[in-house]
């Protein structure tokens, strides 16, 4: 009996011993990852995390698309962001890396797609809803730019970039007055706007 409880410890201290040591290894991976990001060096930024392990590590992927990202291999990046998704399907900061991957790919539906998925996981998610409104906007569906302007609006009702993009929804709608009444919101946050003193000028 003692002798199977000296065996039982033993393995023990052994699989605790190789945690550690792949912990290690990941943390001086992280460490010369930073090291070579900080010199501008993303090849080697990126090939010091190719370690044991690492590929199925949220924190790993996560950190690879954003270097992808930042030496431009933008395909490279959406694909880290996604395998960072697998693992962690309700995280924001691995959605918003692979929307900003696919907004440089100019794959304009995937974007859309992705932002509604994230809004599944975070309704009220700012970001998520004023870029869905934009969209939106450019695609002249102005009923669905309002509805996202609205949720961004609940919650920032004096953001300028919300309250702009509601006044031009509103103008584009053929919703005059209503747009007026933006466009006067929009001036109380920059008085001297001479831009949109003019347009309420033509209102």
């Amino acid at each position: 009996m003692i002798r199977k409880s000296l065996i039982v410890i033993a393995l023990g201290i052994c699989f605790h011993a190789q945690a550690q040591n792949a912990n290690d290894a990941l943390v001086n991976a992280f460490t010369e990852s930073y090291k070579q990001e900080t010199a501008k060096d993303y090849d080697k930024a990126i090939k010091a995390l190719k370690v044991t392990g690492a590929e199925n590590l949220y924190e790993a992927n996560a950190r690879l698309g954003w270097l992808y990202f930042s030496k431009k291999d933008y395909m490279q990046s959406s694909r880290a962001y996604q395998s960072a998704l697998n693992l962690k399907p309700k995280s924001v900061e691995a959605a918003l890396g692979y929307v900003n991957a696919e907004a440089a790919l100019q794959n304009w539906d995937n974007v859309l797609e992705a932002y509604k998925k994230l809004l599944s996981n975070d309704p009220n998610n700012t970001t998520a809803n004023y870029r869905i409104a934009l969209m939106y906007f450019y695609r002249k569906d102005y009923v669905n730019a309002q509805i996202h302007l609205n949720r961004v609006l609940d919650l920032y009702p004096f953001d300028y970039d919300s309250m702009l993009l509601m006044a031009q929804t509103k103008a584009a709608a053929g919703k005059l007055s209503e747009a007026k009444s933006w466009y006067e919101r929009v001036l109380l946050y920059n008085p001297s706007d001479n831009a949109i003193k003019k347009l309420l000028s033509k209102m």
